[in-house]
């Protein structure tokens, strides 16, 4: 509401109908932009061996670099995490695991489900070997299960054969079965659809982690803010930090996931994400789990233009045996360390630190954004900047290792993350002001239809949101868009005193019915 809303008794409404209130001859103010500005990906930041491919893609299939990009980079540091963590400080036991979930946003139509698609073809080839092997094994398996049945069955045959002859004959020998091994286990590298329950599962046998992808994430939010889907959502939470997870079930049995490890990248459109983020902060689901995602939230595309080229070869062939070599990588190979326990004995991820420059770089940048937290307008954002702490030393880990770096995490891939840090930290803040889009497009509304004669000469915000209008139906949104209208002159605002509440109404100034 304005500040100082004239008062007016309950028989003067015809006459503010009729006559208008408050004529304002100036123009309204512009109404302010829908989404913050965010920067563009930045390119230089990418990998070596990932840069060509992602303009070849965004190029041909005219989307965004962003689209290309980060899929890309979320599915190789999850081969990364499979292997080493990074320890950012140089004498304490604080470790970050390398897996990252992200979110790639834009409306329908703009090339997100098609450009993620050839992101993510490397790993996923990864994921159709590894089926095709496990369906060998499996085949060989059951074929010398059969047979181990089958000598069995006659050593059996063998002993009553033995025995019917002499009673006193050993036959203990024959009965003994041969150790037929165990059943194959299916390597995983890629997950879709799936309940949490059977994603502990997958852990479980592959305690390295997996990538989840998810061409539309509104349902798994939705499905997770049910409030039956809390030891779901409790899981994942624990699955974005790492550490082991039990699951105790009457008919399951004790599942353990040693170190759940788990990878997200997964595309969405911006009303509803909008919507999520504040459905999230009116209720129990606001614990962090969206904050926990790197956003990209870029600009539509400018003026489409066909492309009609062959892809780069070249490009192409150095991004997938970048993934081949990810995947036979060993924390030994890559210089990790490892703790050992009072015994002498290895335990826990293994693990690289930063060289002296890179960590004083981090040190230095970790200093300045620790402030910028504290200073962060809302919670929700103060949340997803507060995750930036995991966020930078997971990129500068993965951009390291997939640039055939070894050893300690060397100055340029952590400039490159800090790089991208900027980059989701602007994206990070569109997201979580897009409650003012909702606001700015109710206003928006709000003033076509009053222009239309379809609210009246003068009006009241329940007659805004009685109709149910696209845009106008939550009460709140209604509320802040007619405040923002009245400040910035697009409407007069008057309040009626009628005996009991008083009402506001509101009526398009002489500026706005000119425009």
């Amino acid at each position: 509401m304005s500040a100082v809303p004239a008062i007016v008794g309950a028989d003067d409404f015809g006459r503010l109908a009729a006559a208008g209130t408050a004529p304002d001859a100036a123009s309204p103010q512009p109404l302010p932009p829908e989404l913050l500005p965010v920067e563009p990906f930045p390119m230089a930041a990418l990998p070596d061996a990932f840069g060509p491919w992602v303009r070849d893609v965004a190029e041909r299939m005219h989307c965004p670099p962003d689209f290309v990009a980060v899929p890309l980079l979320v599915a190789g540091a999850s081969l990364v995490a499979r292997h080493v963590g990074i320890r950012p400080q140089q004498k304490t036991d604080w470790i970050e695991r390398g897996n990252l979930w992200a979110l790639i946003v834009g409306r329908p139509g703009i090339m997100k489900s098609p450009a993620m698609s050839q992101a993510l073809a490397p790993i996923e080839r990864l994921e159709a070997r590894a089926a095709e092997n496990f369906n060998a094994q499996t085949a060989q398996h059951q074929a010398e299960a059969m047979a181990a049945k089958l000598k069995a069955e006659a050593r059996v045959k063998a002993a009553r054969a033995a025995l019917k002859g002499n009673v006193e004959s050993e036959v203990s020998a024959l009965l003994m079965d041969p150790d037929e091994g165990d059943a194959p286990n299916r390597r995983r590298y890629v997950v879709n659809d799936l309940t949490y329950e059977k994603l502990g599962e997958i852990l479980s046998a592959n305690p390295d982690g997996v990538l989840s992808v998810r061409d539309e994430m509104r349902g798994l939010f939705l499905s997770l803010a049910r409030e039956e889907s809390a030891p779901a959502r409790a899981f994942y939470l624990q699955a974005w930090s790492g550490g082991s997870y039990t699951f105790d079930r009457i008919g399951r049995g004790t599942v353990t996931v040693e170190d759940a490890r788990l990878s997200i990248i997964g595309g969405i459109q911006p009303g509803p994400l909008s919507e999520l983020v504040q459905q999230a902060r009116r209720g129990a689901a606001d614990d962090g789990m969206i904050e926990r995602f790197l956003i990209a939230w870029p600009d539509a595309p400018g003026q489409w233009r066909e492309v009609d080229r062959w892809p780069d070869s070249e490009a192409k062939r150095r991004a997938w045996e970048t993934f081949e070599r990810l995947d036979k990588c060993t924390a030994v190979a890559l210089g990790a360390e490892r703790e050992r326990d009072a015994h002498g004995d290895l335990r826990g991820l293994p693990f690289v630190r930063f060289a002296d420059d890179a960590r004083e770089a981090f040190g230095e940048w970790r200093g300045e954004f620790e402030r910028t937290i504290r200073a962060a307008e809302g919670e929700g954002l103060e949340g997803a900047l507060s995750k930036f702490r995991h966020h930078v030393p997971a990129l500068a880990l993965g951009l390291h290792v997939i640039d055939g770096g070894t050893g300690p995490v060397t100055l340029p891939p952590t400039l490159r993350a800090l790089a991208l840090a900027e980059y989701f930290e602007s994206h990070a803040k569109r997201l979580h002001s897009s409650g003012r889009r909702m606001i700015v497009r109710a206003a928006r509304t709000i003033i076509e239809k009053a222009r239309a004669k379809e609210l009246g000469e003068a009006f009241t915000a329940r007659d805004v949101y009685r109709n149910q209008w696209a845009g106008l139906s939550d009460r709140m949104a209604v509320a802040d868009a007619l405040d923002m209208l009245v400040s910035l002159g697009w409407l007069t605002e008057v309040t009626i005193e009628t005996g009991g509440r008083p009402t506001a109404v509101y009526d398009l100034t002489d500026g706005a019915r000119r425009g």
